[in-house]
């Protein structure tokens, strides 16, 4: 049996950090569970309509692997919508640029950038995961894999002038 802290609650009026920029990013899906539904039951049918036909014929082995190839499909479209669901955050302030990468089986990577020393490097002639990425001098982060070229493209740009923006208040703060 676990014991939980309680701390006191403390109310500091902070300033909160504009934020330029809050995306998520996600792969496209191209099929719905309905739709999913009515492919399986399509090609079970189909299937079972054909293995009774060469079970008639005399072939009854075939039957047995229609019916195999039909669940390996479906364990083929499950894990496809598995991963379907793994997201990219992406959040701008004038502080920092926060990342965080939910993966389809439900791990997270975290990442926290200087929005001061990132910079977005975006190759057009690139497919995948190195299109775009934001690199400090330590480290790059790929974003947006899974986006078409002209997504990508607004992304980046999106992104770069997020940081341009941020870099702006932070400019703006130190003077003051």
């Amino acid at each position: 049996m676990g014991y939980l802290l309680q701390l006191p609650r403390i109310l500091i009026s902070l300033p909160m950090s504009t934020v330029y920029l809050d995306a998520v990013l996600e792969p496209p899906r191209s099929l719905s569970q309905r739709g999913f539904n009515r492919v399986m039951m399509i090609l079970g049918g189909v299937s079972f309509v054909s293995g009774l036909g060469f079970l008639l014929a005399g072939a009854w082995p075939v039957a047995g692997f229609m019916g195999l190839e039909i669940l390996a499909l479906w364990l083929v479209f499950r894990w496809s919508f598995r991963s379907q669901t793994a997201r990219t955050y992406v959040r701008v302030t004038a502080d920092t640029v926060q990342l965080r990468r939910v993966d389809g089986w439900g791990r997270e990577r975290h990442a926290r950038v200087s929005s001061f020393f990132a910079r977005v490097e975006f190759d057009r002639a690139a497919s995948g995961a190195n299109a775009l990425r934001l690199a400090t001098s330590r480290a790059a982060y790929p974003l947006g894999e899974h986006l078409n070229a002209r997504e990508r493209e607004t992304f980046a740009r999106r992104l770069s002038q997020a940081l341009a923006d941020a870099r702006r208040e932070r400019h703006e703060q130190g003077e003051d």
